[in-house]
């Protein structure tokens, strides 16, 4: 939804200081924006928060490009509830690549029943190629 926007890129923005091996995050901006105009964006909202998190889907591929949850609300089931919407709306196991030094993320990925595709892909320097239950 158009008006989500905002708060889609104040979360996104939080989020991203803590990779501070991304890149500039004006490149990222972009990134997302032409994501969302592609693709499926879900959205979580809390009556008293407003928009807590996200997730970007390229539903025919089932590949989520894009997920992230405001600090204060992660380990609440947030990004869990997000993927679990997506995987009925792609109606297929998903796959997302995360970054290798995200070990919080591949933790929490893991540990949510994902596994990790074996062997490296020169196109995804820097990523590990997760696929969802």
């Amino acid at each position: 939804m158009q008006s989500d926007n905002s708060g889609i890129e104040t979360v996104f923005r939080d989020c991203l200081t803590a990779f501070p091996w991304r890149g500039q995050q004006t490149e990222e901006i972009i990134r997302l924006r032409h994501a969302i105009s592609l693709s499926d964006c879900l959205v979580a909202h809390e009556l008293s928060a407003g928009l807590i998190g996200f997730l970007v889907l390229e539903r025919k591929k089932a590949y989520v490009s894009h997920l992230f949850v405001n600090p204060d609300w992660r380990l609440c089931g947030v990004g869990s509830g997000l993927l679990g919407v997506a995987r009925d709306m792609a109606r297929a196991p998903l796959q997302l690549d995360v970054d290798t030094q995200n070990e919080t993320a591949v933790r929490a990925y893991k540990a949510m029943g994902w596994i990790e595709k074996v062997g490296p892909d020169p196109n995804r320097a820097g990523q590990r190629r997760l696929s969802g239950p």
